[in-house]
């Protein structure tokens, strides 16, 4: 009896694992395999989709308005790629001297921009692209269109793209240098910052700065100018002598710093 219900309850079960159940598992195991690599597959494009113009959006942001809209229409422009390692110069403030300070901050400076510029200045090189390396701003000069600031602005070494404008001032032109009086006329009126310093006060002395030589720096000084010209210790009234009495520092040779004072440091008497 116990043999009989032994052997019934296998072939029972032998018959509950028949091909049609067989079947039925198999039938599920393959719909969870496809649900679940439709489910994968929809996560990848997902994620491809939403990625692409995250990174997108995150490049351009690292570019100025200005480049882009420089660069637009397949405009090249010029603008500058600041690195995002820059120089840590916070040491300079434990030395003693001046020297010692500068020295630190220079070789900072320059280490660190030949540290890293290398791989983006290759990459400019090998495209033929118009650049100029810097090193006290980490950064790099580029003459180039929207692709290239693009490219540029994907790098993760690069934390911006800068626009270099050329900025043009239109200024009145100055008349002939043979016009100019020998002496200016009076001013019409004393500034109030000469007045809250008493200067009129100390002329009425008579103190008005005789023989006093005045060194002027400035980008745009014209000696021909009617305020300047009976004053400047070049001119004697005929011709004018601009040794030691004045110095261009942008168009003429770098000299000694020694030579670049004394040529610079005389030229208004007052």
């Amino acid at each position: 009896m116990q043999s009989r219900y032994k052997n019934r309850s296998m072939t029972s079960n032998h018959a509950f694992t028949s091909p049609r159940l067989r079947r039925l598992f198999c039938s599920l195991f393959f719909v969870a395999a496809a649900v679940a690599a439709l489910g994968a597959f929809g996560s990848s494009r997902a994620s491809s989709q939403n990625g692409s113009p995250n990174q997108g959006a995150t490049t351009m942001t690292k570019i100025a308005p200005w480049v882009i809209d420089h660069t637009a229409n397949g405009q090249q422009a010029e603008f500058f790629v600041v690195l995002a390692d820059q120089a840590d110069l916070s040491g300079a403030a434990a030395l003693a001297t001046k020297n010692e300070k500068g020295r630190y901050v220079y070789d900072a400076l320059w280490n660190n921009s030949q540290a890293t510029q290398g791989p983006i200045l290759q990459w400019l090189r090998e495209r033929g692209l118009e650049h100029r390396s810097f090193y006290i701003v980490n950064a790099i000069l580029v003459n180039g269109g929207r692709e290239i600031a693009e490219a540029l602005a994907a790098r993760p070494e690069v934390a911006r793209v800068e626009g270099n404008p050329h900025i043009q001032n239109s200024l009145p032109q100055p008349g002939p240098g043979a016009d100019a009086s020998s002496q200016p006329g009076a001013p019409e009126t004393i500034e109030p910052g000469i007045s809250y310093t008493h200067a009129p006060d100390v002329w009425a002395l008579g103190f008005t700065g005789q023989n006093i030589v005045v060194g002027s720096a400035d980008t745009g000084v014209r000696w021909t100018h009617n305020a300047l010209k009976p004053h400047y210790r070049g001119w004697d009234g005929v011709v004018a002598d601009h040794n030691y009495n004045w110095h261009d520092s942008i168009h003429d040779s770098v000299g000694t710093l020694a030579a670049t004072i004394r040529r610079f440091l005389a030229m208004i008497t007052l």
